[in-house]
C-alpha cells in the first residue's frame, strides 16, 4: 500500500501545471484573458474533483496488498438501498453531492472547449470522467469502491451543467479566432 500525502501531490502538480500555461502563454501571440481565467478555473475543478474521489490517498496495485478482491456494485441504487434505516438526509446528501460533484464539469467543458457544445459530447465525457474515477477507486485505492450509482448520478450532473450552459448562452463563451 502507497500513501501519497496531499502536499506532496500539490508540490508536484502545482509547479508543473504553472510551467505549462506559460509555456502555452509564450508560445501564442494573443492571450484571451477570460478564457485563461476559465481554464484555470477548471484545473482547480479537477484538483477539488481529484481530492473529493480519491482521499485518504491510500494506492495500491490491483489484487495486492490489503484489498485483493476487485468489487464494483453494478446493481442500481443497491448503494442507497444499504445504508441504514432512518438516514434518509444521508442518502439524500450522497445522491445530491453526486450530481453536484459533475454539475462544474458540464458547464465548464463546453466554454472552454468549442467541441463540447454539443450535449451528447458533453454527456459522453461526463460519463467518461465518472466511468474513470470508480474504475481507479476499484483498482487503486484501499478505501473506495465502484458503484454504477455514482456514474449514474455524476453523468445527472453533468447534464445539468451542460443545461446551465445552454441558460448561459454561446455570449458567456470565449471566443477566438484561429
Amino acid at each position: 500500500m502507497i500513501y501519497i500525502p496531499f502536499p506532496l501531490i500539490i508540490a508536484i502538480v502545482l509547479p508543473i501545471w504553472v510551467f505549462l500555461r506559460i509555456q502555452r502563454t509564450d508560445r501564442l501571440k494573443q492571450v484571451h484573458v477570460y478564457r485563461e481565467f476559465l481554464v484555470n478555473v477548471f484545473f482547480l475543478y479537477g484538483c477539488t474533483l481529484f481530492v473529493a474521489t480519491m482521499r485518504p490517498f491510500l494506492f495500491q496495485l490491483p489484487t495486492l496488498g490489503p484489498r485483493s478482491e476487485l468489487y464494483f456494485d453494478l446493481e442500481p441504487f443497491e448503494e442507497l438501498r444499504n445504508m441504514a434505516v432512518g438516514s434518509e438526509m444521508y442518502q439524500l446528501l450522497y445522491s445530491l453531492g453526486n450530481v453536484a460533484m459533475l454539475i462544474p464539469f458540464g458547464l465548464l467543458l463546453p466554454l472552454i472547449f468549442p467541441f463540447a457544445r454539443h450535449f451528447f459530447v458533453t454527456v459522453f465525457l461526463g460519463f467518461s470522467l465518472s466511468f474513470t474515477i470508480e474504475m481507479t477507486q476499484m483498482l487503486f485505492t484501499v478505501t473506495r469502491e465502484g458503484t454504477v450509482d455514482d456514474l449514474i448520478f455524476n453523468t445527472i450532473g453533468a447534464m445539468i451543467g451542460y443545461v446551465l450552459f445552454q441558460i448561459i448562452g454561446y455570449k458567456a463563451a470565449p471566443t477566438y479566432k484561429k
